[in-house]
Parts: C-alpha cells; structure tokens; sequence
C-alpha cells in the first residue's frame, strides 16, 4: 500500500487536531528560526570584518563547551518528557493541569545537571587547552557557564511550552534572546576595535549572558500568566500519591526519571557523533583552521538550522503524541505519523538534489561574496563546497532519528545506543585517515561527517520500514525517491555549473540565476504534486 495519502475520519479525531496544532508550531518555529538566523547572519558579516581565523576559533571552542554542557544536562529529559501520557495522576485537588507539575519538576533537574557538567567540562577545557593566555579568556568561559546556567534555568518554561504547544510564547522567547545577544555582541565588537582595546573573546561572552538573561525573563513572564490560570506551580511541587509509588520523593515521576535516565547514554553518544567533527577538528588542528571550519560549517549548515531543525522539533513533538499509548488507542495514530515522516522525507530530497547540484560550484563565491577577501583566500571556500553534498544528510538523518526516539523502547534505545558507537569509533578512525593520514584537513573531515551520517540513516530506515511493518503497513522507500526527470535536470546543469566554475563572476551568477530558473520549470509539475499532498494531508 502506498503510506502518502490522505487521512480518512477513521484515524481520529485527536490525531487530526495534534497533526494541525504541530502543523501550526512548524510555521511558528520556522518563523523563529529564519528570524533569529537572518538576523545572526546580518551581524556575523559585519562581524567578520573585526575577527580574526583565531579569534573565531577560539569563539567556537566556547560555544562546543556551551553546547555540550546544555545538552548533556537538558537533553534526555526534554526527549523522555514527550512520551508523557494521560496516565500521571492527579496530584492536587482542584488543580487544572496535574501533568504540567510533572513536566515542571522533571525540568527543574537540569539546573543542578548544569552546574555538574559545567564544572567538569569546565576543568577539562581550561586544563587542556592552550589559549589560556589570550585576553580575557577566563572571564569569557566563566561568562558562558553563567550564560548557560541562566539558560538552563529556564527550561521549565520551555517544557510548559512544549507540552501544551505553546509556539508563539517559545518564538517569542527565543527570537528576543537571539535579537539581544547579536545587538550587544556586535556593540562590544565594535567599540573595542573603535578605542583599541583587545577583549579577546569576551564579547561573545557578555553576548552569551544577555541571551541566558533575556531567555529565562520571558519564559518567566509570559508562562508564569499561565501557570497561574491553570493552577500549577514554575517551582517545583510535591505530588502525593497514597495509593501507588509512582514519584521520587513526591517530586520526580519515577517512570519519566528512568526513561530519561535511559535516553541519557543514546543523547550522550549522539552529542558526541554530532559535535565530533568539532572535538576532532580542535585536536587536530590548529586554532586558525578550527576557525576556517567553523565559519564553513556554520554557513554550511545554516539551512539546516533555518528549516530543517524546526521541522525535526515539531516532527518529534507530534510523532510522540500520535503514537503514545494512550493516543494510538483513541484514534490510531500509526497512518498519520507515517505520512508525515513521508512527506517531509520526500520533501527533503527534492531539496537534497537542488542543493548537491548547485550548491558546491557556488559555494566559493558567495563565500567570497559575503565575508570578504580574507576569509576567500583561506580554504574555507573549499570546505564550503564540501559540506554542501553533507547537508542534505543531515536532513534525512534528524528526521529519521527524530522518528526513532519518539516511538522506541528503553531496548531499542539501548541497541541504538551500541549502533551508534560503534559509528563513532568509525568516524573517529575516517576523520583520523582523512585528516591526518591523507592530508585532506578539513575536507577530510566533512567527508568522514558523510560516511557516518549515511551509516546512521541506514539504521533509522531499517528500524522504521520494522517499526510500520509491525503495524501492517508498508513503508516504501522508494515512492520517496524524487522524479527521473528532476534528477536528471539537477544532474546536467550542475555538470554545466562545474564545467565553467573557474570563468569570471559575472558569468557565474548568470548562471546561477539561470540554473535556479531551468531547474523549478523542469520541476514545477512534480513539485506542485508533492506539495499539494502535503498540504492537502494537512488541511485534513
């Protein structure tokens, strides 16, 4: 049978009313991001102009220890909060929302997870690395610990926000953050060169700070009207249960706890394969070419961020709601979640084919372009080119993965745990050979990024065609794969874009413009087809 059609009145109407609410937070989400990273991307290009290899180097080191510390503390329980049902009970009379003081409690967790991480990761960092001596740099990192605490913070409301598919309070929350750390980083920036002063990284740092700061105040405004109104507490609360043991010391579901205890070591290792390419790159390389990777890396995988990372957010949300216990019972949520996953799969490799044809023969000169001399006489322009054939695994894999934690047992986590250290072993030894064995430098360690990412989807597909086999339907993998003709015209003119890439800029962005506009009248029919399913599926 084929898995993208339109929903029937059979599957309920609760899958239909959390396949529109999610389809609803998509838009509110991309919103948020296109915002947020339009408005970081104006800011980075004046920025380049003030930083130098190291200095942006030195800046991403920063933000990996950030990263690092956030997701090790946050991560599992946000995942393992999503498979809450109706099944957590009643903790106060009179109370409108008993699973929200649930979500609260849990969430609260993160806080004191924070301050652990930070301190170990902390130590490790300062100890290890050797750029200690650069200005301000212990001011800087003790900046980002705070700035990540005050984020960490704020997590209750995020969970609030996420349970109840509050979107708009989220983009709220996260676009005035992002607008406030690139108004006062840029500021600092160019004061300090104004009046000569070498802060070193610590404009980033105070930039960090403002964003942790104006995060937790919205959230704490916004979802403490809320908390008020439904009769549940931001802080965390006891839920006495006489009949059953069902929390940890009458704060912590005991269930949610285990399972996020469980997702734990499966986000650990995915932290680690995701951030690996950073962590390889900054042993192996010196701090002038971490900095050529990461402006590579963060305009490489800007689209990813921008459309990409929202769809996989609201994706995992409604996947966990559809296929819940409670909710695959009520209204069968098996044939809704498949044609979401298929609609989006699909979607993402027609964009996939548009990307690889066109987007490494450009790469170099809209590098050259937008940052300027001294960044396109580096290699970061190659690097670009590289990481564009990445991109779109990165896609496929964020929406499969988003799949697989969302319906998964605490077994299946825990086989998927081993599966993917055994890939990150892998990508450890290709990122060595690539790097250092064959000289490729940064290349080389996009093209170990593609082999472990290709490894990891293939995992994901085999789990899901298991997954909706089980459930009596059949997942075909091939009704995903874009029309011939599309292929076929991304194929020829991205052969036509190579052929010329070394003529004059004119003659490229001609092409370019020309490309763009072949290839969507070749495609209009067939898009036009995919996207009115998608619509239509939704709609109803």
């Amino acid at each position: 049978m084929s898995i993208i059609h339109k929903s029937t009145t059979d599957d309920g109407s609760v899958s239909n009313s959390l396949v529109a609410a999610s389809a609803q937070g998509v838009k509110f989400l991309i919103f948020l991001q296109l915002s947020s990273r339009i408005l970081t991307f104006a800011v980075n290009q004046l920025l380049l102009r003030y930083l130098s290899p190291a200095l942006l180097g030195i800046s991403a080191q920063l933000e990996l220890f950030t990263i690092s510390v956030v997701y090790f503390s946050r991560e599992a329980l946000r995942n393992a909060l999503l498979r809450q049902t109706s099944g957590v009970p009643t903790a106060h009379k009179g109370a409108n929302n008993n699973q929200t003081q649930t979500v609260v409690n849990l969430s609260w967790l993160t806080l004191p997870l924070g301050l652990l991480f930070a301190s170990i990761l902390g130590l490790s960092y300062v100890r290890s690395t050797d750029v200690t001596q650069q200005a301000y740099f212990l001011h800087s990192i003790s900046l980002y610990t705070l700035a990540t605490l005050l984020e960490l913070a704020a997590e209750p409301g995020f969970a609030v926000c996420q349970q109840k598919m509050m979107y708009k309070v989220r983009a709220s929350a996260e676009s005035s953050a992002a607008f406030a750390k690139c108004i006062v980083t840029c500021g600092v920036t160019i004061w300090a060169t104004h009046i000569g002063l070498d802060l070193g990284p610590l404009a980033f740092a105070i930039g960090q700070v403002v964003y942790g700061s104006t995060l937790l105040s919205v959230y704490a405004i916004r979802v403490r009207k809320v908390a008020v109104r439904e009769g549940f507490s931001v802080w965390p609360r006891s839920i006495v249960n006489n009949a059953e043991k069902l929390y940890y010391f009458e704060l912590f579901h005991i269930t949610l706890s285990r399972l996020a205890m469980t997702m734990w070591i499966q986000s650990a290792i995915k932290h680690i394969l995701t951030q690996g390419d950073t962590i390889l790159v900054a042993y192996l390389t010196t701090i002038e070419e971490q900095g050529i990777y990461a402006l590579a890396a963060n305009y490489g995988s800007l689209v990813a961020r921008m459309l990409f990372q929202p769809l996989e957010e609201s994706a995992r949300n409604l996947f966990s709601k559809l296929l819940s216990p409670s909710s695959t019972a009520v209204g069968g949520g098996d044939k809704p979640a498949a044609n979401t996953l298929a609609i989006i799969t699909k979607l993402y490799l027609l964009l996939s084919v548009f990307a690889v044809s066109l987007g490494p023969p450009f790469a170099p000169l809209v590098l050259s372009i937008i940052a300027g001399a001294r960044w396109s006489d580096s290699t970061a322009g190659s690097v670009l080119a590289t990481y564009c054939y990445y991109i779109p695994l990165l896609a496929i894999n964020g929406i499969t993965e988003a799949f697989v934690q969302s319906v998964a047992s605490s077994a299946q986590l825990h086989k998927q745990s081993a599966w993917m250290f055994g890939f990150s072993f892998g990508f450890a030894i290709a990122g060595y050979g690539f790097m250092h064995t064959l000289g490729l430098g940064a290349e080389g360690l996009v093209l170990a990024n593609v082999a472990n990412m290709t490894m990891r989807i293939i995992w994901s597909s085999i789990f899901i065609r298991t997954y909706f086999n089980t459930k009596g339907l059949d997942f075909k993998v091939r009704e995903l794969i874009p029309n011939s003709l599309f292929v076929a015209a991304c194929v020829g003119i991205g052969a036509v874009a190579r052929g010329i890439v070394g003529q004059g800029k004119g003659l490229l962005l001609e092409l370019g413009y020309a490309a763009v506009c072949v290839t969507c009248m070749l495609t209009h029919h067939y898009r036009e087809a995919v996207l009115s399913r998608a619509v239509g599926y939704y709609e109803t």
